[in-house]
């Protein structure tokens, strides 16, 4: 085999080099990809915080709008299945009639704590369910559960004039969003049949 003579311009690279360039690369990429799972872990936590106050909003926004209206109100419990039901009798949305409707708002601890929400026209009586809501409930929320582990309520009537609300929404990593906010009727009447 025939040498052939080297020249003083051809260069290369040592092992001791390219081993530490690529030292170097490892090290760049690995920031660069905690940087990034830092970014997505952030991003997710901020989305289930984003989800957990839509959800706290849609249950405020349903018993404000309810409560608002409602000629009478009133909540009872249950304290061995830690079940709530806030009920709430309102005129109807038909201005040919004074019929009342009711409504009401049931929490449950099961699961991680629901709110559901249903509502009668013509009224009916609306009793706390048993052993969870069957098909006419409509569900407004997850992982709802009270802010107060003392009362280990989430609806409170204090009066026949005001609701409180006190709950919160967890929120992945982020320990929850809590809710703590009042609502009035401007009515107040006892609350009597159909509704109640």
């Amino acid at each position: 085999m025939k040498n052939f003579p080297s020249s003083k311009n051809e260069k290369g690279l040592t092992l001791i080099e390219l081993l530490i360039s690529s030292g170097i690369a490892v090290f760049v990429i690995a920031i660069a990809g905690g940087l990034l799972i830092n970014g997505l872990r952030t991003q997710e936590s901020a989305q289930k915080v984003t989800e957990a106050a839509n959800t706290a909003q849609q249950i405020v926004r349903s018993i404000q709008s309810g409560v608002r209206n409602a000629s009478a109100i009133t909540v009872t419990s249950d304290p061995t299945t830690g079940t709530q039901l806030l009920l709430a009798r309102s005129i109807g949305l038909d201005p040919n009639t004074t019929a009342p409707s009711c409504q009401a708002w049931y929490y449950t601890p099961t699961s991680g704590g629901s709110v559901y929400t249903t509502k009668t026209f013509p009224a009916t009586f609306i009793s706390l369910p048993v052993g969870g809501p069957n098909g006419k409930w409509t569900q407004l929320g997850t992982g709802v559960t009270p802010a107060d582990p003392t009362t280990g309520k989430v609806f409170n009537a204090p009066s026949g004039s005001r609701v409180e609300l006190r709950f919160d929404v967890a929120a992945g990593r982020h320990p929850y969003v809590r809710i703590n906010t009042t609502t009035y009727t401007p009515q107040t009447t006892s609350v009597s049949a159909p509704c109640f």
